[in-house]
């Protein structure tokens, strides 16, 4: 499946929100896990969002657009990819490198998951057992409120419903 819009359309804004765009100048893992997990649980239901990895951003926008060096673009996606296989339960945003200006860029997309909600490591430190489920709001990855969080106990209900299984989600 391919990304649904354009590097340009993403740089420039004229289509998707800039709530649901993130600007990264390199692959961090541990604050780009939260914000893919907060888009694939979608709380708004708007088709989650999008993390465009080498972008310097000022105050959410563009500022300059470094690109990703391509000798770092295998080690970013297998990572990510790595990275990913923690979100619980499983989600795999989708990916694509797209070139712009002669330079190489990552998109993630990540679109509200089918299984919500989702959750991710609170850290990446090795052995760290806490789950978090995260939220998009305004511009934003944050964790939910008490009243969030019931919605994703309705979400949760839902799913152990739908599958008749007996297991207690993240």
């Amino acid at each position: 499946m391919a990304v649904p819009t354009n590097i340009k359309t993403l740089l420039t804004g004229n289509a998707v929100e800039w709530a649901r765009i993130e600007f990264k100048e390199t692959w961090d893992a541990e604050a780009s896990l939260k914000t893919i997990c907060a888009f694939a649980n979608d709380i708004d239901n708007w088709g989650g969002g999008y993390i465009v990895i080498g972008v310097k951003e000022k105050d959410g926008r563009p500022d300059s657009l470094p690109g990703v060096r391509p000798e770092k673009i295998d080690h970013y996606l297998k990572d990510m990819l790595n990275k990913c296989k923690r979100i619980q339960p499983e989600y795999l945003p989708i990916v694509e490198v797209a070139d712009y200006m002669e330079k190489k860029f990552i998109i993630i997309w990540a679109p509200g998951g089918y299984l919500r909600p989702y959750s991710s490591p609170k850290s990446m430190a090795k052995g760290e057992k806490e789950r978090v489920y995260y939220i998009r709001k305004m511009a934003s990855t944050i964790t939910p409120s008490e009243e969030e969080n019931g919605i994703f106990t309705v979400l949760q209900t839902k799913f152990l419903l739908m599958t008749g299984s007996t297991m207690k989600r993240a």
